[in-house]
Order: structure tokens, then sequence, then C-alpha cells
């Protein structure tokens, strides 16, 4: 039996036998846009190119009288981007770092850009959008109100000194 290898969302896993990979497209883990690899294949390969997967079982369906999203694997739920997450942490942290807040926003923003570029090439459906927005806005406003404390305490200064 040939050890696959599939393209996740975290990166390269595997490898897993056959019958390992055929259990994760029932259970709808993995999608028909999802790249496969094993040897003999000349490059990473869409699942549903592959001639000797095409006898795919379909995806589950909501029994009647479930409402949809109800039934486990239906839909498959998109994983949430780490990234987004650490945006959206430094950015709530940013509000409690007072004349100082530019110390976790920095990186709520960064992370916010990096999380928001990745979600938008990912191959694979990646959630946490609203969460990588808020972050960028908390990090921003906490760059900006120390910038603003920063100018206040210097035209301070300068109107102090004779």
């Amino acid at each position: 039996m040939p050890q696959w290898y599939y393209g996740s969302p975290a990166g390269q896993s595997g490898p897993v036998e056959e019958r390992q990979l055929r259990e994760m497209i029932a259970s709808g883990h993995l999608v028909p846009e999802t790249l496969l690899w094993r040897d003999g294949l000349k490059d990473w390969t869409r699942l549903d190119s592959l001639p000797e997967l095409h006898q795919l079982p379909s995806a589950p369906y909501a029994p009647p009288g479930m409402p949809y999203g109800a039934y486990p694997g239906y839909p498959p739920q998109a994983p949430t981007s780490n990234l987004a997450i650490a945006s959206l942490v430094c950015g709530i942290v940013s509000l409690f770092f007072c004349y100082l807040s530019a110390i976790p926003g920095i990186p709520a923003v960064i992370c916010g850009h990096l999380a928001l570029s990745a979600m938008r090439n990912s191959l694979f459906p990646v959630s946490g959008r609203g969460m990588a927005i808020a972050g960028l806005v908390l990090g921003y406003l906490g760059i900006l109100f120390t910038l603003a404390i920063v100018v206040i305490a210097v035209i301070g200064i300068m109107q102090a000194s004779p």
C-alpha cells in the first residue's frame, strides 16, 4: 500500500495508509481541493484529480428535520488562524498598557496583517478574519494612543522650557 501525504492548514501532513486516507475523505477531513502526493506522482495533485480515488463516498448530509450545521462534520469546520488569535489577544492587551500600549499594539498589527494575508492565499478555508480585523483595529488604536501621549508630552516640555 502506498504512503500518502496531504496538505493541511498546518502544512504537509502524513504519511498515512490509503485506508486512513479514505476514512479522512469519508469524514470530510479532506475536501476535493486538498493536495495529495505519494511515490509515483510527479507533483502534488488535487484529490479530485486522482483517478484511483474517484470512487469516493459522498459528503454526509444532515438527516431530515435536523437543522443545517447540527450534523457532525456537516459542513466541516474550518480551523481558526493562530495569527488571528494572536492579533486579537495582543490588541486586547494593548488596552491595558495605558501609556505604552504600542508595545503589544505593534505585534497585534503585524499578526493581523499576516493572518489576513495567509487566509487570502490559503488553499484551504481558514476562519478568524473577524478576529484579525479586530486585532488590527485595537493594535492601530494602541499605537495612535501612544503617539498622542508622546506628542502631548513633547509639546508640554517645549512650552515649559524658557
